[in-house]
């Protein structure tokens, strides 16, 4: 993309996120593992080191800053990291769901070798271990690069997470 925009054949900037959540974000690390079953009353489902900190991208924020990119042509021809709330670690995400919930914490934590058998019989695991890299170490995204050319407007951890469970609150049983 870079290539063809140096090149003259398109103008593009391209925008990077971490793991999404959000409203109606069901496919994700965070999703359909973490939010759904939350708000159902199970344990949520966290994979890899549960304390290593971790970027989570909030969709919301993700798209209106692809918006940004798209109206300012000083962004043109570059790759930028979308801002994103504090970094936590995943075990700290989870707890806030749960706080936001009113209810006690119950996490599931999947490791590497859980999440290799479940890929026998189940597609989506088999492609989360690709992915599982992300979630054994710190992966954490600096967005400064952006902060410092068109401000940092991430919606706090908190009250993204409000926003995510009261869309799940409403869609758990549709």
């Amino acid at each position: 993309m870079l290539a063809a925009h140096q090149s003259g054949k398109v103008r593009a900037a391209i925008g990077r996120a971490s793991d999404f959540f959000g409203p109606a974000v069901l496919d994700s690390a965070c999703g359909d593992r973490m939010f759904l079953p939350a708000v159902q009353g199970k344990p949520a489902e966290g994979w890899g080191d549960l304390d290593a900190p971790h970027t989570y991208s909030f969709i919301d924020d993700f798209g209106k800053r692809l918006v940004v990119l798209g109206e300012r042509d000083e962004a043109l021809g570059q790759a930028w990291h979308i801002p994103n709330a504090e970094t936590v670690s995943t075990r700290r995400f989870i707890e806030l769901i749960f706080e936001d919930l009113d209810q006690p914490v119950k996490i599931k934590s999947l490791g590497r070798m859980m999440m290799a058998f479940g890929g026998l019989f189940i597609p989506a695991a088999r492609e989360s271990l690709e992915m599982m890299y992300e979630f054994q170490k710190p992966f954490v995204v600096d967005d400064s690069k952006f902060v410092r050319a068109f401000g940092n407007h991430a919606t706090p951890l908190k009250d993204a997470i409000h926003q995510t469970v009261v869309w799940y609150r409403q869609h758990a049983n549709a």
